[in-house]
């Protein structure tokens, strides 16, 4: 997606109030800008102590581009009727990171689009990389912070845009609402308008499982759509916005693109770090290090380590091994490829240690599985 510094419109301001070292923003914002954050035209209102943002809107786009070594962080904001641009100084970007987490009245998502974002979500703190996408329900409190570079898209759906996007999804597509369930973005949708679950902390993980380029190429273009027809507002332009949110829905619910896991913010801990560190492995193919783990969950790699050991009974390197051996057995058994190739594409210098991981893990050799799968397979079609 491109940088859209052209845009020349009112400054759009991310905050009102006062942050958590009580230093006040008439210390950061001009006059202007300050009118501009009480302004009734201002779809975002947030509440004095920035604990609660909400929009007039039915839905809201957000487009945050930071280059923390030019000094430059540039947002955009969208509804479907107009569009606001600004540019944060640094003493700006400053205040901002010392604003306390802060809640939303409608669903969030934030797709990141280049670079990687350090988002705080209640009590942890993640990395999250281009194609990664979050899905925060009402009750989450999180904070992005400004700094390294990234560029960002947080889009926020108010439960009737929502409404609108499920029934004409429900109705374009063969999913019907009674069999749906496990799908978790949905769910996740449907759970917002329920009175049982207002108190409930959830929200989604969605992470490529397609190389992450091969993603962006399908939803940058989606994005790009979306914001040009709010920017030339024609006959007919709300229509086709909705139908490309729509059609992100589609993609975000693929589950040949997309893997997504639901977080309880309240569940124990060491199940939630668990799950983080089983995705990581998947997506890594078994090939992660402690010290990376370490770096991306900001944990200590040792009591990573313990943690896998509990649930697994294994240590890291050999849970990291049951995922590259589980993905030579599939290999091996959907494709014609030779072992050898395999092997290589596993990362696997020596054969012989191969071999020897293979056999301990499924008790035969690699030639073994692949005759006796195909054979199995033969009897069936038979």
């Amino acid at each position: 997606m491109n940088n859209r510094n052209d845009l020349n419109s009112p400054e759009f301001i991310t905050g009102e109030g006062t942050a958590a070292d009580h230093r006040s923003p008439e210390q950061f914002f001009s006059p202007k800008m300050l009118q501009s954050i009480c302004s009734v035209s201002n779809p975002l209102t947030i509440s004095r102590d920035l604990s609660l943002y909400s929009i007039q809107t039915p839905f809201m786009i957000m487009l945050e581009t930071c280059r923390e070594a030019e000094g430059i962080c540039n947002i955009f904001q969208f509804t479907q009727h107009s569009y606001h641009s600004a540019q944060l100084q640094k003493t700006v970007v400053d205040f901002t990171a010392e604003r306390p987490l802060h809640r939303h009245s409608c669903i969030e998502i934030m797709y990141v689009l280049q670079g990687s974002v350090t988002n705080r979500v209640e009590n942890h703190i993640f990395t999250y990389t281009a194609g990664d996408c979050c899905i925060m329900n009402k009750n989450i409190r999180h904070s992005e912070n400004f700094t390294g570079d990234f560029q960002a898209v947080f889009l926020m759906l108010r439960d009737d845009f929502i409404a609108q996007l499920l029934s004409e999804y429900y109705e374009m597509t063969s999913i019907n609402r009674e069999s749906n369930d496990a799908n978790l973005v949905l769910q996740l949708f449907q759970d917002s308008k329920n009175q049982s679950l207002q108190f409930d902390k959830v929200y989604l993980d969605c992470f490529p499982v397609i190389p992450a380029e091969e993603i962006l190429e399908i939803t940058s273009p989606l994005f790009n759509s979306i914001l040009q027809e709010i920017v030339h507002l024609q006959p007919g332009s709300l229509f086709y916005i909705k139908g490309a949110f729509s059609r992100l829905l589609q993609i975000m619910t693929d589950p040949e693109l997309f893997s997504v896991n639901r977080i309880h913010s309240e569940s124990d801990n060491q199940e939630y770090l668990f799950s983080k560190i089983t995705h990581i492995m998947k997506t890594s193919h078994g090939r992660c290090t402690r010290e990376e783990l370490s770096s991306q969950l900001h944990y200590n790699g040792e009591y990573l380590n313990r943690i896998i050991k509990k649930y697994t009974g294994r240590t890291l390197l050999e849970y990291g091994q049951s995922f590259y051996l589980d993905e030579a057995r599939i290999l091996l058994s959907s494709t014609d490829k030779s072992i050898t190739s395999i092997i290589e594409e596993l990362g696997f210098s020596n054969r012989s240690h191969f071999y020897r991981l293979f056999a301990k893990a499924y008790g035969q050799t690699p030639l073994d599985y692949r005759r006796q799968f195909r054979a199995v397979s033969s009897e069936e079609k038979g």
